[in-house]
């Protein structure tokens, strides 16, 4: 088996034309803030030129994206080819329509006169999960360094609930590039999270903040626990279905309880 496979080549397509109807979508309601479509965070919702510009910009660099990763699937037919891409298209749409609202709502804000007593938002301290999360990738990397010549030119990426491998990349592409590029696209959420306002924070709450950054977090630990046990699987033939399971289970157990927590509190706000 290998990435050119039909279902592969059709995920391939599928993920193209979702990334470009999100763009569209995200184009067509640029004129109007709203809650369901478009880029959301604090700085989109604090001016409607930000929110405009934004998802101009937005919407365009989606719909771009979604073409560009068609061809490569049409043409190179692989998926890891197709998701690499994908990450680091939306990695540099998100940052740039970042700045994008950021500069609009800074430099308004400079252009009005201040009225009342400004409200200054708690500074959030990122260190602890920035260090773990890139103590965990540091760890994947030092352990794929010790066991790479251990593994064939072809890996097993992909288990079922059972623990059986169900899809085969290259090792430069399964083992290295995805694993690398996934984590640093979390770390890269985390480190936005030190300003309030680009996570849509409330207020500034820093108890919202901690829980949208330990969810980020527990996602990094389920992406190393995937990737680890992928480099243990090849490198070394371990396998435990009961394992997998378990940490499958407590991993999406540990986000639903996160995420019912974040909603309790915006309740309360």
């Amino acid at each position: 088996m290998n990435g050119a496979d039909p279902v592969s080549t059709m995920f391939g397509f599928l993920t193209s034309l979702l990334i470009f109807t999100a763009g569209l979508l995200t184009y067509i309601f640029r004129n109007k803030p709203n809650m369901a479509i478009g880029f959301r965070i604090g700085y989109t919702f604090q001016s409607k030129d930000a929110w405009r510009r934004t998802n101009e910009f937005a919407g365009k660099a989606f719909m771009a994206l979604g073409i560009l990763m068609a061809i490569v699937n049409l043409f190179l037919k692989s998926p890891p080819a197709v998701t690499i891409l994908m990450v680091l298209g939306i990695s540099l749409i998100l940052w740039k329509s970042y700045g994008i609202s950021k500069e609009i709502v800074e430099r308004e804000d400079l252009s009005k006169p201040a009225k009342g007593t400004p409200q200054l938002i708690k500074n959030i301290d990122i260190k602890p999960y920035i260090l773990f999360q890139l103590a965990l990738l540091c760890s994947y990397i030092l352990l794929l360094t010790l066991s790479w010549d251990k593994m064939a030119d072809t890996i097993a990426t992909h288990f079922n609930f059972n623990g059986i491998p169900d899809r085969f990349e290259p090792k430069s592409t399964g083992a290295f590039l995805l694993p690398v590029m996934v984590s640093a696209f979390v770390i890269g959420l985390t480190y936005l999270g030190k300003d309030p306002m680009a996570l849509r924070i409330p207020g500034g709450s820093v108890k919202v903040a901690r829980i949208i950054l330990e969810l980020l977090t527990i996602i990094q630990l389920l992406l190393w626990g995937a990737f680890v046990y992928s480099l243990l699987y090849n490198a070394y033939g371990f396998s435990s279905a009961i394992l997998l399971s378990l940490f499958t289970v407590g991993s999406i157990g540990a986000i639903v309880v996160e995420t019912i927590r974040l909603l309790r509190i915006l309740r309360m706000r």
